[in-house]
């Protein structure tokens, strides 16, 4: 019996002992712009703005990343939207807000055209827009034009939602970029 305590005990001290020196890291803030959507040009609006913000709190979650408080970021931006997406803007809104990483993205056209002179019916889609980050923890600056320009039969779009498959995928090719920390090293 007095193995079996001396055995608890040992576990004990060591699990208490270590356990102060195992710190974690404090989480990057991340500012989160609205988006911006040109509802004249972009079809089913609100749409959009569910998809980049469920988009936003799934890869920005908590161990890693403190999403800002949206008052707070709309108190620093203007009502009508950043005018620019340049460095200068992302970086000044990181020290408004006191953040690590900053995210902004415009949807400025989404469109439909039937191009009914095939076999098959089919349907060509273009959605254009611009997305800027700045994370400040690596110093890097991003920024990239959406311009995505396809054909799809228009059967498939029955069953599937191409606007939230395309922007969805594309915003999530921005975010990896954003966040991605390691250097690319080439290889021979």
């Amino acid at each position: 019996m007095k193995k079996i305590f001396a055995f608890i005990f040992a576990v004990l001290a060591v699990v208490f002992v270590n356990v102060p020196f195992a710190g974690t890291a404090e989480a990057a803030r991340v500012a989160v712009v609205p988006i911006q959507i040109d509802d004249t040009k972009v079809e089913r609006a609100a749409d959009f703005n569910s998809y980049y913000w469920d988009i936003m709190v799934e890869r920005f979650n908590y161990p890693e990343y403190e999403l800002i408080d949206d008052e707070k970021v709309a108190a620093v931006v203007p009502e009508e939207g950043l005018a620019s997406y340049d460095q200068a803007t992302l970086m000044d809104l990181c020290e408004k807000t006191d953040a690590e990483v900053a995210v902004a993205m415009r949807l400025e056209e989404t469109n439909e055209r039937p191009l009914n002179y095939r076999k098959e019916a089919y349907l060509e889609i273009f959605m254009k827009g611009e997305f800027a980050s700045y994370n400040r923890l690596t110093g890097k600056y991003y920024h990239k034009k959406l311009y995505f320009r396809d054909e799809i039969e228009e059967v498939l779009t029955v069953k599937t939602d191409w606007q939230q498959r395309v922007f969805g995928s594309e915003l999530n090719r921005y975010i990896n970029r954003t966040i991605e920390v390691k250097k690319k090293q080439k290889t021979r």
